[in-house]
């Protein structure tokens, strides 16, 4: 009884570090990768044909420096909380699915694709509250649209669910739970895949610079595989709820393929892959190294208590 009590106390100790680890991850990349993610929202949304350098100019003649960063708050206080449901659901998913295939790197797949969908339920409001705040510049003209503006993210959600109920606030659930099943498998077996190379070539767990690396590329390539499933949801999320456009994904996606072709399914993809290294090498580097801290610190508490 005594062995079965000492393994669900590391069982939860292992998972309370990746949630801690996710926690503070999350947090430092969003910081990095917000004003790369504000240029790829506006040039996502923008019924004219803007680029990245005019749209950098417009912001910052209409707002300065802190335009970028329009929309962060509430992202940044629920960021950190979705990379920990992510890394701890991934976690729990990979000790399930281990073995399930021959291939290991289809098992961190699975688990990815799992850890994502599940962390796409919460992440779905927050990412409607970002899009409609980072929108409220029009990028047609240059300026507020004052008839939709919200004074800050609480108001935008309070309004929303006031107006639209729970429906209304998770406007383009489908899309985002599509769009971090297929990012998350590719995100965390890459970054497994390159970590394990670097491994194998020096024989010693990844440096710094080495994971930093791994997770850039890692979040590049994810990017790459999803980004006009992102753009769709971008569009769906930035739709008036008032008065839609668009009745559902699929309809969002054929109508605007229909009328723009498919060549507007990557508006704004310079900016979300300049965003997409820094974050993503951010993101993991920090999650990674937390989590080794974490368990030597709680290794060593173990060995001082015995």
């Amino acid at each position: 009884m005594a062995e079965k009590s000492l393994n669900i106390d590391l069982t939860v100790a292992d998972l309370a570090t990746d949630f801690v680890a996710g926690l503070l991850g999350g947090s430092a990349g969003l910081i990095v990768g917000h004003p790369f993610d504000t240029i790829k929202i506006l040039l996502q949304t923008s019924k004219s044909s803007l680029h990245v350098l005019p749209c950098c100019g417009m912001i910052m003649k209409q707002e300065g420096a802190k335009g970028f960063f329009r929309g962060m708050a509430y992202p940044l206080a629920s960021v950190g909380f979705l990379n920990s449901i992510f890394f701890g659901f991934n976690m729990i998913a990979d000790y399930h699915v281990i073995g399930c295939s021959t291939n290991r790197y289809c098992d961190i797949a699975i688990a990815g694709g799992i850890a994502g969908a599940i962390q796409a339920i919460p992440a779905t409001p927050v990412e409607l509250v970002k899009v409609k705040l980072q929108t409220q510049l029009d990028s047609t003209r240059g300026l507020h649209n004052r008839r939709s503006r919200y004074s800050g993210p609480w108001d935008c959600l309070r309004k929303t669910f006031k107006m639209h109920g729970i429906r209304g606030c998770y406007r383009g659930v489908t899309t985002t739970v599509i769009r971090d099943i297929t990012g998350f498998s590719v995100y965390m077996t890459v970054y497994k895949f390159l970590c394990d190379m670097a491994k194998a070539e020096y024989g010693v767990h990844p440096s710094l610079y080495v994971m930093l690396l791994a997770g850039g590329i890692a979040g590049v390539i994810s990017w790459v595989v999803n980004f006009p499933i992102d753009t769709v949801k971008s569009i769906l999320q930035s739709d008036s709820l008032r008065n839609p456009v668009y009745r559902s994904s699929w309809h969002c996606f054929s109508r605007v393929t229909r009328d723009k072709g498919f060549r507007i399914l990557w508006k704004g993809f310079t900016p979300a892959i300049f965003r997409a290294f820094p974050l993503n090498a951010v993101t993991l580097c920090t999650y990674d190294w937390t989590q080794q801290r974490m368990k030597l610190s709680l290794k060593r508490n173990d060995l001082c208590s015995t």
